[in-house]
């Protein structure tokens, strides 16, 4: 604790409110109190209200390591990762058992970070080590726990449970209890000719930022592939920031598979009138050199110039590892609602993890996981429940909420707007509300229409969703031949209004393939 009191953390998102630091862009000047701060003022990254807030005592502990240490150590309970589905456990456990021997084993440097805050810090001027709230040494004293970093998990020997690990080039074993993979997710990286002469980067964690941030200094033309969540919030930023930004999406307008076309168009124009160019329903066919920088060449013959480009077109569940020690797979690993794998000594949350609901890269789901994985190890089986869980969109163009129905949900949208903004519902056929969205002032209403939707995840208890062998009930699979996206019928494309289990021949000959864009006659049967 500073001199100015505890440090607060959010529970729906996990950020931290320090009183060193403050809120500037909220009004709270650094050195301001918890105390002083105004009861109305909401959290930066997800608009909770200081209600949700609570101060982060420093538990005690005694372990504390950060060398890359060989040999095997068991009886210890590993965490693999230490993004915030890994640190949120920690934290979690510790709070109930101070006496529990938590290792944690991390493939980067295990600084801590608010993740959210990297697709708005580019206007903020943020270098990334200044996004970084403490490293890893102070993470493991403050947690008493001990946490390896820069250490790649390359094997598990699930018979005598041991980990094999590798660290510049020095390999170690690690041995466990149990064992929670929070391995996070890969961003995929758009596919088109001639990439390989041009660095197309992606930006998913602090090591991502900083050499983004390195590259492109403080201007610049930058070509933003993908015009989802992520990458309308790099775009908002960065042309806040000053950059020249031009936008690439296969779908007709902005978060498509989330918003209403309406509200697509309010925030089309939002965009453009920060400084957005964008190019909907296009995609790149090819790279090309310039006499300054690149260009892109989209499907219809337009030439883009740019000189960085930046691929924000959805993440792929780290689920390699688990594949290979035979755990059970599809889109993210398997886990039933005790988030247990097919091993019941393995655990799996966060992004790399696939429940009931499928994959869940946000944030109030990890850590609603995170919460219920940390009573069920220590003592108190806690299947995962999830109520509708709102997402905010960091556009300060246009302040936007959202909570999509499940994809594959019939009905048609509402929409009621004036000068303030809108409200768009989703109902089915019968008139049950299913997701809204929301823009400008009406965003304030989001926990109350989330009240009204239908659970994410009811309160229930279930056994490992999905079969073991992908495809295998439901037909072959498919390749995409212009990205090598793969259509698994086991999987569907929830995004894309696929549900899990629809068979090749039953998807409608409109959808496209969600990396690229592509149509269904650009596939090929494995």
């Amino acid at each position: 604790m500073s001199d100015l009191g505890n440090v607060y953390i959010c529970n729906a998102c996990g950020w931290e409110y320090d009183p060193e630091q403050g809120d500037p862009d909220g009004g709270i000047a650094p050195g301001t109190r918890w105390e002083d701060i105004p009861d109305d003022w909401i959290c930066p990254v997800c608009g909770a209200g200081k209600e949700e807030f609570e101060p982060i005592a420093a538990p005690t502990g005694t372990v504390v390591k950060t060398e890359n240490t060989a040999g095997e150590r068991s009886g210890a309970l590993v965490i693999v990762g230490s993004g915030l589905a890994g640190y949120s456990l920690a934290k979690e456990l510790r709070s109930r058992d101070q006496e529990l021997n938590i290792i944690l084993v991390t493939s980067d440097g295990g600084e801590v970070y608010t993740k959210p805050m990297l697709s708005n810090a580019f206007a903020r001027h943020h270098q990334a080590d200044d996004m970084v709230h403490k490293d890893a040494a102070t993470q493991a004293a403050e947690l008493g726990i001990e946490i390896r970093t820069r250490s790649h998990v390359v094997a598990i020997d699930r018979d005598t449970k041991v980990l094999g690990l590798e660290s510049s080039g020095v390999h170690a074993t690690l041995g466990y209890d149990r064992l929670v993979l929070a391995l996070g997710a890969d961003p995929r990286v758009f596919p088109a000719e001639g990439a390989e002469a041009v660095d197309i980067f992606t930006v998913n964690d602090l090591d991502d930022y900083r050499r983004w941030r390195d590259h492109i200094g403080e201007s610049g033309r930058v070509l933003l592939i993908g015009a989802g969540l992520i990458g309308c919030e790099f775009a908002n930023d960065l042309a806040v920031a000053g950059f020249e930004v031009k936008m690439i999406d296969p779908a007709p307008w902005p978060l498509a598979r989330l918003i209403p076309e309406a509200i697509g168009g309010m925030l089309t124009e939002a965009l453009q009138e920060a400084g957005c160019a964008l190019h909907m329903g296009r995609t790149v066919a090819r790279y090309e050199t310039a006499e300054q920088g690149f260009n892109a060449v989209l499907d219809d013959g337009t030439r883009i110039p740019f000189d960085y480009a930046l691929s924000a077109v959805g993440l792929a569940p780290r689920i390699d590892l688990a594949r290979e020690e035979g755990l059970e797979v599809q889109a993210g690993i398997l886990v039933d609602r005790l988030l247990r794998t097919s091993d019941p000594d393995i655990y799996a949350l966060g992004d790399c993890a696939q429940t009931e609901a499928g994959p869940l890269p946000f944030i109030a789901p990890l850590l609603a996981e995170a919460k219920a994985l940390a009573s069920t190890l220590t003592g108190t089986e806690t299947p995962l429940q999830l109520p509708a869980l709102p997402v905010i969109v960091k556009t300060p163009a246009m302040p936007l909420v959202v909570c999509p129905p499940k994809a594959w949900e019939e009905g048609s949208w509402d929409l009621d707007s004036d000068s303030q903004g809108a409200i768009a519902i989703f109902r089915s056929p019968d008139g049950v509300p299913l997701g809204f969205a929301l823009t400008g002032s009406k965003t304030e209403q989001q926990r109350e229409l989330a009240q009204q939707m239908p659970d994410l995840l009811p309160p229930e208890t279930g056994g490992v969703t999905g079969s073991s062998e992908p495809g295998d009930a439901t037909g072959n699979r498919y390749e995409c031949d212009t990205c090598g996206y793969i259509y698994d019928p086991a999987e569907g494309d929830p995004e894309g209004g696929i549900a899990p289990g629809t068979p090749w021949e039953e998807i409608p000959d409109d959808w496209i393939c969600p990396v690229c864009g592509a149509g269904k006659e650009a596939f090929s049967r494995m």
